[in-house]
């Protein structure tokens, strides 16, 4: 058993705090230096996409790809060691999303490594390939930023010290999700019908970036007609993109209407809690 007052005991306490205790100041400085390198991660894949880009500064993606997935395996092992029960972690949805998202690159390193280069020439890397495509799901950690937004969000709306603070609190932090819901969206479809389309002969989808382009303008219901896909799966996708920028043009109408009437009219909420705040100083008068 280890000693709480040892070192070993501090870090372990530390590890436990900064992993399994989400109302922990630890727990939020971690999450989002996680979040910083998923938007790194998410930046740099990109990025890659665009081969001269990557041509010209392949050294500095390489680099990058491993550091970051070694951070990323190093907080999946912490966060299996924290986890009250383990394997609620390991097979639920936060942990297989951490899992695909790293394997990966470890596939590839071993293949690398331990596989002659005359031998794979012969290799079917079919299965590799796809392994490779799941490095996709590494965008649906930027989940947990809307995870950590919740959270703020049930702090500062039970926040008793000023609740009209809190009420106005709110709203900035709905727009916040509603931003970071769009963003995690593009990126998301964007790259699915770029791996998707890029193999088709005559593709326009030569990248991610023109690939987001043609998301916005699908998601904003533009439709130019500059990009579209040609393949069955491409379709699919697309159909699904168009229904995801349905749900987040109404997502959005409920944030704005809401901050408008909030605006304009007035909340009872608001109201409720000027009463109860203006109550309070009354009281902190009187004693």
């Amino acid at each position: 058993m280890v000693n709480d007052k040892s070192f070993l005991g501090k870090l372990n306490n530390l590890i436990l705090e900064a992993f399994g205790n989400e109302r922990s100041r630890a727990y939020r400085i971690v999450n989002d230096v996680i979040v910083l390198l998923t938007f790194v991660s998410v930046i740099s894949i990109i990025a890659a996409s665009v081969e001269e880009f990557y041509l010209k500064h392949q050294l500095l993606f390489d680099v990058s790809e491993k550091v970051i997935v070694g951070i990323f395996t190093l907080e999946y092992l912490l966060n299996i060691y924290a986890a009250k029960r383990k394997t609620d972690y390991v097979f639920g949805g936060w942990g297989i999303i951490d899992f695909l998202a790293i394997i990966p690159t470890y596939i590839n390193l071993v293949v690398g490594i331990f596989v002659p280069v005359s031998v794979v020439g012969h290799i079917d890397l079919r299965a590799i390939k796809v392994l490779r495509v799941l490095r996709i799901l590494r965008f649906l950690r930027l989940m947990r930023l809307l995870r950590l937004l919740k959270l703020a969000k049930t702090a500062t709306s039970g926040y008793e010290e000023s609740k009209l603070k809190g009420k106005e609190n709110t709203i900035k932090m709905d727009l916040q999700i509603y931003f970071i819901a769009l963003f995690s969206v593009v990126v998301l479809f964007s790259t699915l019908m770029y791996y998707i389309e890029r193999g088709v002969e005559g593709t326009a989808f030569t990248n991610i970036p023109k690939a987001m382009w043609w998301c916005i303008v699908t998601i904003t219901t533009v439709g130019y007609g500059d990009m579209y896909p040609t393949s069955t799966l491409g379709r699919i996708v697309a159909s699904a993109t168009m229904l995801s920028g349905l749900a987040l043009f109404g997502l959005l109408m409920n944030v704005i209407g809401k901050t408008m009437m909030t605006s304009l009219f007035g909340s009872e909420d608001l109201e409720t809690a000027k009463v109860e705040e203006l109550e309070d100083k009354v009281k902190k008068g009187k004693k």
